[in-house]
Order: C-alpha cells, then structure tokens, then sequence
C-alpha cells in the first residue's frame, strides 16, 4: 500500500467586543483517526498567531500590547490508551517511524491574563495550526 498523506488543519479565534479585565486562555484541539498496523510519520507541526492583547486605562501607565506565543503539540495514542506520543511545534524534520497509534491530535494553548486597578484589555486573536502526517506500510 503506498504512503497516505494526512493533513490536520484548524483556525481558533478569539475576540471581545468590549474591554475586560480577565481573557480566558485558548485551549482547542482537532484529530485525526490513524490506522495503527501501518507506521505513521510526523512531518510538520506549525502554528501562526494573529492579533493579541491589548492592555489599556493602566493608572500610571501606557498602553501595553501582550505578544502572544501559542503552545502547539501534537499527541499520538495508541487504540488502547497505553502509549502515548508527544510532538512539539514548531517542527520541520520528519519524526521516526512509530506503529500501533490510532489517534492524533493537534492542540493549541494560550495562556490567560488577567489586570487590576481599573485597567482593560481588548482582544482580537487568532491561532491558525496544522501538522502533517504520513502512514507507510
């Protein structure tokens, strides 16, 4: 059987559409059914981040804008749940083969904030991730 090329893609967005002094971290995820008798390969993990967090109104202080930096990993699982495998974006080398994992899953974090003292924070952010991933015989 040849090598099946698999894809997982997804964009997570967040917005408000007014100042608050709390942003709730992002935390999605999407997968992908693999098939465990044939040896799968991790081509790429990668995420891009849009927008941010924009602190405001702080007493004696300037606005602020909060960089923000997802944290993208992509989690292999074996049918049963013995096994787990960990991968870490961003990622452009293959990984080695492994077998026996029936289930990935690509997942985004980003942490919260929170500001005191009447500040507030305005939101528009976007994460956009996606990994690759071959199975060979």
């Amino acid at each position: 059987m040849p090598t099946t090329h698999y894809m997982i893609q997804f964009l997570t967005e967040q917005y408000l559409d007014s100042e608050v002094s709390t942003v709730y971290g992002i935390d999605d995820d999407a997968f992908l059914f693999l098939d465990p008798s044939r040896n799968t390969v991790v081509r790429e993990i990668a995420s891009e981040e849009v927008g941010g967090i924009l602190a405001s109104s702080y007493p004696g202080g300037v606005p602020i804008g909060f960089s923000s930096k997802a944290l993208t990993d992509l989690r292999l699982i074996q049918p049963q749940g013995q096994t787990e495998e960990y991968f870490y974006a961003p990622s452009f080398n293959h990984s080695p083969p492994v077998k026996g994992y029936g289930l990935a899953i690509l997942r985004v974090r980003e942490l919260s904030v929170s500001v005191t003292g009447g500040a507030g924070l305005a939101v528009s952010r976007a994460i956009g991730a996606h990994a690759y991933v071959d199975q060979t015989d």
